[in-house]
């Protein structure tokens, strides 16, 4: 009788040691994953900060400019919050990923892409602009023209 308790306690460890043995492998393959992925979703969001103009455009071409830069640096963030988000949503059961940054990343994803849309459209309605100025309309970029039309491109900080 002592001798199946003691047969059932040494497969119970050996089984208990295989599970941390798998946690700690699975640690490993997922930090081995992660790190990198999230190193460069960092620098594409550092890079993305930079690339965003700042100041007020003096002219609808420095206007358009300004938009067309903040849309293809936002495009590049966009890209690189959703393969991290792709990755987590992949992983995030193996890697024992905690629910709040899975939430983060989706916000993320939620916030650079309503600023690249906005951006974006933004050259549009730039142009649409130039061409209202162009046929009377006034330039609202010239010095106590008003309210100016002003885009959101502030972009949600780097994970």
């Amino acid at each position: 009788m002592h001798r199946p308790y003691a047969i059932k306690t040494a497969l119970a460890a050996l089984a208990v040691a295989a599970v941390m043995a798998g946690e700690a492998r699975a640690n490993e393959i997922c930090q081995a994953e992660f790190q990198p992925l999230i190193a460069a979703h960092q620098e594409v969001m550092k890079q993305t900060q930079a690339a965003i103009p700042r100041g007020r455009p003096t002219s609808f071409e420095q206007a358009k400019a300004n938009a067309q830069r903040a849309c293809a640096a936002l495009t590049t963030a966009q890209a690189s919050f959703r393969r991290l988000q792709q990755w987590m949503t992949t992983n995030a059961d193996f890697c024992r990923l905690p629910e709040q940054i899975m939430n983060d990343v989706n916000t993320g994803v939620a916030n650079i892409t309503r600023n690249r849309t906005q951006a974006c459209n933004g050259v549009a309605q730039l142009e649409r602009q130039r061409r209202q100025a162009e046929a009377g309309g006034g330039n609202p970029f010239a010095p106590n023209a008003g309210r100016r039309p002003q885009l959101d491109l502030r972009t949600p900080g780097a994970l």
